[in-house]
C-alpha cells in the first residue's frame, strides 16, 4: 500500500457529479440469501467444483497465453522485442509487470479471474518510471464523473482511505455490463440461484452420510418421557447409528421401546441428485464451457484443435478482444495506435500432435504461405542459411519477385 500511496501524492480529488452514482454487484463477503436458503459468497462459491474447476481453466489459458506487441510497417509485420532498459510494454507484458517481479502468467490470470468473479478488472499503469502495471482490486474501485463529465477511478485503500485516479491510467475490462456499460457484472451474480441450489443439495447430500444414509426414524415408548429423557433416548439411538461407520447396523433397543420404525428414502431415489446434476450443467453454461472439458459428458471432437477453435471463439475471445483493444487504446499514444497493436498469440492454445504439426507446417512452406525457418521457430529451432525463402509447389522452386525465374533454376 505505502508504493500505491506514494504514486497518488499528486491526485487530488475532483469535484465530482452526484447525477449518476455507478454501482457494483459484487458478491457480499456476507453472501446473500437465495430462494434455495443459503448465503452465496465468493468463498462458498470456490467449494463448488464445477465453478473452481470451470473458472481455473478460462484463466489458466489466458495466462498461458503470450501477450505480444506488433508493428505495422506498409505491409511488414514484426513484432517488438522486450527493452530492460526501456521498460517498453512488450517488457511489462512478456517478462514482468511491476517492480514486485509478478510473472505475465500471473498478472494475466489475475485479470481474467477478476472478471469473473466480480465482473471487472482495473490494470493501472502510473505515469513513472520505470512504467509498471499494477492490478487495483475491483472490490475497492469504482469509476465516477467530476462536473466536467472526466472518468476517474475511486480506489479505498485496505486502511479506509480514498484516492482518485485519471480514467487516462486506468485500463478498465469488464465482462457482462450493466445498462451504464461502465460497470461489469461477474458470473456469480447471475448464477447466485443456481450455486444456492448447489450448495443446498450438498448439504442435504453430506446430511445423509452423516445419519447413516438413513433420513430418519421414530421410536415409541411404553412411558412418558420428560425433555431430558427424551434427549437421553435420542443420543443413545444416534450413538449407535449415525455416521456412514454404522450405516446398516444391527439396532437393539430394550423392552421399554415398543415401536421403532425407520422414515428411510435411498439416495439414488432422492430428486436432490438429480439437481447437482442439473445444476452443474448449468454453471458449464454460466462460465462457457463444454461439459467434457470438465470431466463431464462425451467429447464431441475428432481433435484437440477443431476443440479449442470453438473453445476460443465461443468463450476466450470474449475476454482477448477487449483486452487487445483497451491496451491499444490506454497503452499506445495517438500516433504509436496507426501502425502499433497488441495481440494474444492463439496459436499457443491450439496443440496438434507433432505429426499433424509436421503436415501443417509443410503445407503452408509448399503453398508460399511460410518459411521454413518461421516454421522452425514456431518449434524453437535455430533458422538455417537460405531458409528465409518462400517456396511454392511447382516442383519447389522458389519465389522470385516480379514472377522472373532464376537463371540457375529455370
Amino acid at each position: 500500500m505505502a508504493l500505491l500511496s506514494s504514486l497518488l501524492k499528486g491526485n487530488t480529488k475532483p469535484e465530482l457529479s452526484t447525477e449518476d452514482r455507478l454501482r457494483a454487484d459484487y458478491p457480499s463477503r456476507y453472501g446473500q440469501r437465495t430462494m434455495a436458503g443459503e448465503r452465496v459468497t465468493l468463498e462458498n462459491s470456490m467449494s463448488i467444483a464445477t465453478f473452481y474447476r470451470g473458472k481455473n481453466i478460462i484463466t489458466d489459458d489466458v495466462a498461458k497465453m503470450p501477450f505480444q506487441q506488433f508493428m505495422q510497417n506498409g505491409d511488414q509485420i514484426s513484432k517488438i522485442a522486450p527493452d530492460g532498459n526501456l521498460f517498453n510494454m512488450a517488457y511489462l507484458l512478456q517478462v514482468s509487470p511491476n517492480q514486485w517481479g509478478w510473472t505475465p502468467f500471473q498478472f494475466k490470470k489475475a485479470i481474467i479471474d477478476w472478471e469473473i468473479t466480480h465482473g471487472n478488472a482495473y490494470i493501472w499503469k502510473p505515469p513513472i518510471f520505470p512504467v509498471q502495471l499494477l492490478i487495483l482490486p475491483a472490490n475497492r474501485t469504482v469509476p465516477v464523473f467530476d462536473l466536467d463529465g472526466n472518468l476517474w477511478y475511486k480506489h479505498t485503500f485496505t486502511n479506509g482511505k480514498e484516492a482518485y485516479i485519471p480514467g487516462v491510467e486506468i485500463l478498465h475490462l469488464l465482462i457482462n455490463p450493466d445498462e451504464t456499460g461502465f460497470m461489469g457484472r461477474g458470473v456469480i451474480t447471475f448464477a447466485r440461484e443456481t450455486f444456492g441450489k448447489q450448495l443446498g443439495a450438498r448439504k442435504v447430500q453430506s446430511k445423509f452420510y452423516s445419519q447413516g444414509l438413513t433420513a430418519a426414524a421414530y421410536v415409541q415408548t411404553s412411558g412418558s418421557l420428560d425433555k431430558d429423557g427424551r434427549a437421553r433416548v435420542r443420543e443413545a439411538y444416534g450413538e449407535a447409528m449415525s455416521g456412514s461407520e454404522n450405516a446398516y447396523a444391527l439396532a437393539v433397543l430394550d423392552n421399554k421401546i415398543t415401536k421403532f420404525e425407520t422414515i428411510s428414502i435411498m439416495p439414488k431415489d432422492a430428486q436432490f441428485l438429480e439437481s447437482i446434476d442439473a445444476t452443474d450443467r448449468d454453471i458449464c453454461n454460466f462460465l462457457g464451457l463444454s461439459e467434457h472439458m470438465l470431466n463431464r459428458g462425451k467429447e464431441a471432437y475428432n481433435s484437440n484443435e477443431q476443440k479449442y477453435i470453438e473453445y476460443l471463439q465461443g468463450t476466450l475471445d470474449a475476454y482477448l478482444v477487449p483486452f487487445e483493444e483497451g491496451a491499444r487504446i490506454k497503452w499506445l499514444t495517438r500516433t504509436d495506435q496507426a501502425n502499433q497493436y497488441f495481440k494474444f498469440n492463439r496459436a499457443s492454445l491450439l496443440r496438434m500432435d507433432a505429426k499433424t504439426r509436421a503436415e501443417t507446417n509443410a503445407i503452408k512452406i509448399q503453398s508460399g504461405q511460410m518459411q521454413p525457418n518461421e516454421a522452425r521457430a514456431l518449434d524453437e529451432q535455430s533458422p538455417y542459411d537460405g531458409g528465409d525463402q518462400f517456396w511454392m509447389a511447382s516442383n519447389i522452386q522458389p519465389i522470385k519477385k516480379g514472377g522472373t525465374p532464376d537463371a540457375n533454376n529455370p
